[in-house]
């Protein structure tokens, strides 16, 4: 499968630097597309009808902060678009993914990084930097507030099958894979997974994952018997 991605960054060396590294993790089934300025942007969006992703950086000639991003998430909703920064802030993450992005990439990771969270997303995943996560699922209000959900919460609970495709999903199977081992269609196992991040009030796989770290008895019958 040939992929289309644009890259939106107002460095060249930037978006020079990228070309390679998606084009070996694509296995050169790769169209990639660039623009340096929010107007290139919205316009090759718009000529373009069948990008897989945007990778948009939120520091532009014509845009810096969220301004880009609120403007592409709003004129084209169904477009994948991960963010691009430089900026490690907890607040800016969590303030990028209210407008139901992709993906948050910081710009000084790790090239496998990089391959591995547009993997992830073209896959139909989420990513979310890991670290940042953790820090973000270790705030006091955070802990209250899941803590409370699982408490008194009973609409965060899933149906069988719904916790069976999260223990998959905990063992790292991809929809394929998840999509195999249930006996159903992609289209299903994809709609499984919205509603099991729905249910569960997380945005992730990963954030999925913590959850139920945190609260094994989620998965229900398919929680791992401990051997101790």
């Amino acid at each position: 499968m040939d992929y289309k991605i644009l890259i939106v960054d107002d460095h060249g060396l930037v978006r020079a630097g990228l070309r390679p590294i998606l084009d070996d993790a694509l296995g050169g089934k790769c169209t990639l597309i660039e623009a340096e300025t929010l107007a290139q942007t919205m316009d090759l969006i718009a000529a373009e009808s069948d990008l897989d992703l945007v990778l948009l950086d939120l520091t532009l000639p014509d845009a810096t902060g969220l301004v880009a991003l609120e403007k592409v998430r709003t004129q084209f909703p169904h477009v994948p678009v991960a963010v691009l920064s430089g900026q490690a802030d907890t607040q800016l993450i969590q303030a990028a993914y209210r407008q139901n992005i992709s993906g948050f990439i910081i710009k000084n990771a790790k090239a496998e990084v990089l391959v591995s969270a547009v993997r992830l997303i073209l896959s139909g995943g989420v990513y979310i930097p890991p670290e940042l996560l953790t820090a973000a699922m270790n705030t006091p209000e955070r802990k209250r507030t899941r803590a409370e959900r699982h408490a008194n919460n009973d609409s965060s609970q899933l149906t069988p099958r719904q916790q069976e495709v999260l223990y998959l999903i905990t063992k790292g199977c991809s929809n394929q894979e998840i999509s195999d081992s249930v006996g159903a269609t992609i289209g299903t196992v994809k709609s499984h997974v919205v509603g099991i991040l729905r249910a569960l009030g997380v945005h992730s796989r990963t954030q999925a994952i913590n959850l139920v770290h945190e609260n094994p008895e989620i998965l229900g019958q398919y929680r791992p018997v401990s051997n101790s």
